[in-house]
């Protein structure tokens, strides 16, 4: 039986495909787990911990190498001049977009504050939804 080691976990499958395809391109077989559950049943993600990218343990190295090299290029492609249009500029700003606990650039603006939400879900029985201007990073969890 091969012994199958966790590589990385993410919150949707698309993310999680393009990675798997990547690495099967470079002869590294990997399997999704918990894909369907996380995908059909999206409010009990956390809790299972995401999708799960699994390879054999044997290929670890070389596929933690490959994904590295592929962030790289694809940062070092991003910082191109003429990559982004004019609209994209003005609608990215990079300073907020990196972590201040940990520096990473794998962070999101949360659209709406959750707690409000669920707190006059449970008392009133609809959620009452208000902005938020707090960011998640996927990298440490925390939120800035």
């Amino acid at each position: 039986m091969i012994n199958l080691t966790t590589l990385r976990t993410f919150d949707n499958y698309v993310t999680a495909h393009i990675i798997k395809a990547k690495l099967e391109t470079e002869g590294i077989e990997a399997v999704l787990i918990d894909e369907n559950t996380v995908t059909m049943q999206w409010h009990i993600a956390n809790a299972i911990g995401g999708i799960k990218l699994k390879v054999a343990a044997s290929d670890v190295e070389r596929a933690l190498h490959i994904l590295e090299t592929t962030e790289q290029e694809a940062i070092a492609e991003s910082q191109t001049p003429g990559f982004w249009d004019e609209e994209d500029i003005d609608q990215l700003n990079p300073d907020n977009r990196i972590c201040i606990h940990c520096g990473s650039q794998n962070t999101r603006k949360d659209d709406y504050d959750k707690k409000p939400a669920i707190l006059s879900w449970l008392l009133l029985g609809f959620p009452l939804f208000f902005k938020s201007d707090k960011w998640h990073c996927f990298h440490c969890g925390k939120k800035f």
